[in-house]
């Protein structure tokens, strides 16, 4: 399978399509890179004031420094520091509209040698931590009867990857999480849905690629789009999710893969062209 050269994908995506977000107040985990990067600095391109939550203060301060948004170091394992990203959202607007739960470990390893402390980490930070965020919001926007949450979940949220059991498990739960959260908070206006990335080049990813270069070859090369998708890409989907074009979606998953989930696996996708 012939792979299109960087030079052969397409642009990146286009800037804001306008001002969908103007004085909403958004919270967004995970954001110092990647994913959560992308869509904090496109809700704040389109007017929301953003609060952005992210283990690493670094990156977080690369974050502040390209866009004016607020920071705040938060591991999304405690529930206090859920608490406090959304005390900080009402401070700054007196209300929550939006969140993103984003923040995301991956700790491979074979199921049978799977170290407790891996499993408890990765349930931590990739479902109970979104369940805190969803929680802490929820209660405001109940009161408000009214806001949009978005769980980060994954491919591997609807189909298993090897040696990955705590993070398929988890994956999984975000989108339990997300249709129990639909059902039971739509009668308060809330909507929750799950966007569900295939591969994607985010700085894990590319971890992963310089680690084992084979291996992501032979990962990207079973995308029927021929390559990894990019953050922005996925960001842009995300920003649909969180708008009002989609006002009557809720309870959905939205897998965002270049085509993957649509291949049965029994087959080689078609030669890319060019």
């Amino acid at each position: 399978m012939t792979v299109p050269s960087a030079a052969a994908r397409p642009a990146a995506a286009a800037g804001p399509v306008g001002a969908r977000f103007t004085d909403q107040v958004a919270v967004v985990t995970g954001a110092g890179s990647g994913i959560g990067r992308q869509i904090a600095l496109g809700l704040a391109a389109e007017g929301a004031r953003v609060v952005a939550g992210d283990v690493d203060p670094v990156s977080l301060d690369a974050l502040a420094a390209e866009a004016p948004l607020s920071v705040e170091v938060a591991d999304m394992a405690d529930e206090r520091a859920a608490e406090r990203l959304v005390a900080t959202a009402v401070r700054l607007g007196g209300r929550v509209d939006l969140v993103v739960n984003n923040a995301g470990v991956l700790r491979s390893g074979p199921t049978e040698s799977y170290s407790t402390e891996d499993w408890r980490r990765t349930i931590d930070v990739n479902l109970n931590g979104y369940f805190y965020l969803a929680r802490a919001a929820g209660a405001v926007m109940i009161g408000q009867r009214a806001g949009v949450i978005l769980n980060v979940a994954s491919i591997a949220g609807v189909a298993a990857s090897p040696n990955s059991a705590a993070y398929v498990t988890s994956k999984h739960g975000v989108i339990g999480l997300t249709k129990s959260l639909a059902v039971d908070w739509a009668r308060y206006g809330i909507r929750v849905n799950a966007l569900a990335p295939g591969l994607t080049s985010t700085p894990l990813v590319a971890a992963i690629a310089e680690e084992a270069p084979a291996h992501y070859a032979a990962r990207q090369a079973r995308v029927p789009l021929g390559r990894a998708g990019e953050p922005r890409e996925q960001a842009g989907v995300a920003l649909f999710l969180l708008s009002a074009e989609s006002s009557y979606t809720t309870g959905q998953v939205l897998v965002v893969d270049g085509g993957g989930a649509a291949l049965y696996s029994g087959y080689e996708p078609p030669a890319v062209e060019g």
